[in-house]
């Protein structure tokens, strides 16, 4: 049976090597190389419950929330989630089409600006909560909309056809 770790925030650093494009962690004194951070709630709860597991997916332990550890390596930590869970916040649509069964979208987010094709949209777009929507392109590139009512009008007209 697994057990749940969570680990002392005051025995927990993290580290990048040069040479890696890889965290490494102390905990306890002892240095694991080559660890990946891993969200328990990745929509929810993102700052907390940040499970660190090896290369082989062995589990160290949990860090409750990441403001607990040192400034260095909750930086370091939400750095590396935010590369693993990339998802660009869209911020307006300034074009949709419907072109050959896929609808296209043309956005600005929080990223930049970015444009995508959605092919199916009721199995590639999902309200999280009330006005939050996540949608996954035919690429597989994940995008979300925090909240429809404080998308511009032009933007909350677009979308509501496919609402």
């Amino acid at each position: 049976m697994s057990r749940l770790t969570y680990l002392v925030p005051s025995e927990v650093e993290l580290r990048r090597r040069k040479e890696s494009l890889f965290l490494d962690v102390k905990i306890g004194g002892e240095w694991v190389e080559n660890v990946r951070l891993v969200r328990a709630f990745p929509l929810s709860h993102t700052a907390a419950f940040i499970s660190i597991r090896d290369e082989e997916n062995k589990e160290y332990g949990i860090i409750e929330q990441l403001d607990a550890l040192d400034v260095q390596s909750r930086d370091l930590a939400h750095e590396e989630l935010d590369r693993r869970y990339f998802t660009p916040a869209i911020t307006r649509i300034k074009s949709l089409k419907n072109d050959a069964s896929m609808w296209w979208f043309d956005v600005e987010t929080t990223r930049g600006p970015s444009d995508f094709y959605v092919r199916n949209w009721r199995d590639n777009a999902h309200e999280l909560t009330p006005g939050r929507w996540q949608i996954t392109s035919v690429d597989g590139g994940r995008y979300e909309i925090l909240n429809l009512d404080e998308l511009d009008e032009r933007s909350q007209v677009l979308i509501e056809q496919l609402l």
